[in-house]
């Protein structure tokens, strides 16, 4: 008797390139961080410094600008390198990237081009224009392309974790899944590339049948077009509480760090300190105040992962077992006795398939159903410890901003305790990072077995040609050493400026 578990059966490489791949992402996500959280602040002190006419905050701006030039180049090479990495590794992407991903990618395209030309007019034109707003105009500009950027490219992940336009095609396989909204992608084309694809693995072949251009001609010319909507991934219900979530998160960690810098400075150097203090009070406040608003857009993500992902709630909840939980019920549903679906729940309709006859390529739904939901299953030891830590270091880290922000009530209180305020902040810019790389693991690792959720594997996608150790080990040793130059051009700019980016300046 076939064993359904070979379709999820695994090339020697693919755990090689999938360590490969979320190492390139999250030194990217560093540069990215620099890039969003930076501008965004910087158009914040800017507009302080210009509507108060305060030199200091118009200083502090220009500092920021200057790491944004580094950050950007680098941000530039990295982002090429997760490209690269993506359909060279990954080439059964193509198909995504060809059809639901392009206006997406396209439209960050367009945001890139608006980033590098208004990074440009932003260092150029400081202390240029008569009018300073005009100036703080352009600042904007820039948050405003990075932050687009973030956008379009986020949009992307979300159909990938829920791939909205497939209509009822994943609860075909899966009973426990949503309807995916209307069907805008052809699901007779996608179903014969499926069959295909787990013919593949029947096969024992290795590597991803989507690099072959004679199936995918041959598919359009017997089905047609794949996609009729190119703006799906943007109606995507899923994609704007994961943009929400993953912009306010990228903003935060690059503001935590801002803040550490003037923490650190301010308690090491005596001579600026009255600067870096001053510097301090304000960006403490607008970091406190992203975790609150961040938070509370939780709950929303929150609600569309209960919404979306079945497995993958059941992981972050621990719900091997169906069960209450007081406070996600209380807080969802304000019931704190509401039992949530847990992985018995989702086996068991797996295992009652409605439609247990129904093949591809030759395997039963059904198998595949149970043999995929197991194999999430499989996945909650790693992403439920992950989720807790994740909320235990946000609780830990709401306490330091509920810190800051008395310091707008209690400011007699906190004279005299500086200190304690700037080692708060050297620790906010710890504990941001690390409950976003939390986050972003949680959400990469709670949609596995699947690529795209419910549709495709890694092992579908991947090149025929092997990743092994040693070019995995090269690869991230090169990403390594380039990460570590961009440390230091940024230490250099800042302490040792080019006339080109404020060089002279006090």
């Amino acid at each position: 008797m076939f064993n359904p578990m070979i379709i999820l059966s695994t090339s020697s490489y693919v755990p090689n390139a999938l360590w490969l791949s979320a190492f390139g992402i999250y030194i990217h996500a560093i540069t990215i961080a620099i890039a969003i959280g930076f501008s965004v602040l910087m158009a914040i002190l800017e507009f302080i410094g210009l509507w108060k006419n305060d030199s200091d905050y118009l200083r502090m701006a220009k500092l920021l600008s200057r790491v944004l030039v580094v950050a950007f180049g680098f941000g530039a090479a990295t982002g090429t390198l997760v490209e690269f990495g993506l359909v060279q590794v990954w080439n059964g992407v193509l198909i995504a990237i060809a059809s639901v991903a392009f206006m997406p990618l396209y439209l960050e395209l367009v945001a890139f081009i608006l980033e590098g030309a208004l990074l440009v007019a932003l260092l150029y034109t400081w202390n240029k224009f008569s009018n300073p707003w005009l100036h703080w105009i352009i600042t904007v500009g820039y948050a405003t392309g990075a932050l687009l950027s973030g956008v379009f490219i986020t949009s992307v992940n979300a159909w990938m974790q829920v791939p909205w336009g497939v209509g009822g095609l994943v609860k075909t396989i899966y009973p426990w899944a949503p309807v995916y909204g209307p069907t805008v992608l052809n699901p007779d084309f996608l179903l014969t590339l499926k069959e295909a694809l787990v013919a593949n693995f029947v096969q024992g072949t290795t590597g991803s049948v989507l690099v072959n251009p004679i199936v995918i001609d041959e598919l359009v010319s017997k089905y047609g077009t794949l996609l009729s909507d190119p703006l799906i991934a943007l109606k995507n219900p899923y994609a704007l509480p994961s943009v929400t979530h993953q912009l306010i998160a990228t903003t935060l960690v690059g503001i935590s760090w801002v803040l550490a810098g003037v923490s650190y400075k301010a308690l090491k150097d005596p001579s600026s300190r009255a600067f870096y203090m001053k510097m301090f009070k304000t960006i403490s406040i607008i970091a406190a105040l992203l975790l609150i608003l961040q938070g509370l857009e939780g709950h929303e993500m929150g609600v569309a992962v209960f919404k979306y992902q079945p497995t993958k709630f059941a992981m972050i909840a621990g719900l091997e077992k169906s069960g209450p939980d007081p406070v996600v019920g209380l807080t969802m549903f304000g019931d704190p006795n509401y039992v949530f679906d847990g992985f018995d729940k989702l086996l068991a309709m797996a295992k009652n398939h409605p439609n247990p006859d129904l093949t591809i390529a030759g395997l039963s739904v059904k198998d595949i159903a149970v043999s995929d939901t197991l194999k999430a299953l499989e996945k909650l030891p790693t992403v439920y410890p992950l989720y807790m830590t994740k909320i235990t270091i946000a609780v830990l880290s709401g306490l330091i901003a509920l810190m800051f922000l008395s310091t707008l009530i209690l400011k007699s209180f906190w004279e005299g305790k500086e200190k304690l305020l700037l080692y708060g902040g050297l620790l906010y810019g710890v504990l941001m990072p690390t409950i976003a790389g939390l986050g972003w693991a949680v959400r990469e690792i709670g949609r596995k077995p699947w690529t795209v959720y419910g549709l495709l594997y890694p092992e579908e996608l991947i090149t025929p040609i092997e990743i092994n150790s040693p070019v995995a080990t090269g690869i991230i040793l090169g990403i390594i050493i380039g990460i570590s130059l961009m440390f230091y051009t940024i230490y250099i700019v800042l302490t040792k400026p080019p006339r080109i980016l404020g060089g002279g300046e006090s």
